[in-house]
């Protein structure tokens, strides 16, 4: 699998699991449910983006890599 379908996945099942996220919290209200989303899903999103822009750049040495030994 290369890098970037790496990367597509990776932003799929993380909109996956943000979408099931907001499907608990209309049941789990409670302080829990607060502390769960502060401690780890506030910051998901920004740090999966740029995780995505990282394995895009990643891809794009690897490429050159690969046309500079050829």
């Amino acid at each position: 699998m290369s890098a970037s379908a790496n990367g597509t996945r990776l932003a799929a099942l993380t909109k996956e699991l943000l979408v099931r996220w907001q499907h608990t919290r209309e049941y789990w209200r409670d302080n829990k449910a607060r502390e769960f989303e502060e401690r780890y899903l506030l910051e998901l999103e920004s740090t999966v983006t740029s995780a995505i822009t990282g394995i895009a750049n990643l891809e794009s040495v690897l490429r050159k890599i690969r046309s500079d030994c050829e």
